[in-house]
């Protein structure tokens, strides 16, 4: 792991590069394209700052709703994993009374998955 630029740092640098210097110099198809590449880097820009957050987040939420687990070195395959099992709560029927505690935890995951996807669709 490099000290400086950081990984965060030099997406920044490539999308700016894009919008400022490469996208006025052209239309159509590249344009339009360069335009994508930019949605691209953003989102991964937002990810690599807020996707660890947002893990150790979910993984409370899914604690609270599904009881104490160990946290575990990779958290994002773990919460992967609890999801499927919080999936199959629902689909069994297991948490039908407590649908409102439910529903909240998906809306807020969802809600955070947005935030890194396009954060102007979150209102």
């Amino acid at each position: 792991m490099q000290d400086r630029p950081t990984a965060a740092e030099l997406l920044r640098a490539a999308r700016e590069f894009c919008e400022r210097d490469l996208l006025p110099e052209l239309t159509g198809r590249r344009q339009f394209h360069t335009r994508v590449l930019m949605n691209v880097l953003a989102i991964l820009e937002r990810e690599w700052e807020g996707e660890e957050q947002a893990l150790r987040e979910e993984w409370q939420r899914l604690d609270t709703l599904l009881g104490e687990a160990e946290k575990p070195d990779r958290l994002a395959d773990a919460v992967h994993e609890r999801n499927k099992e919080l999936a199959a709560k629902i689909r069994s029927g297991e948490l039908d009374g407590r649908w409102d505690e439910t529903l909240a935890l998906l809306r807020e995951t969802v809600r955070q998955k947005i935030e890194i996807a396009n954060p102007r669709w979150v209102g």
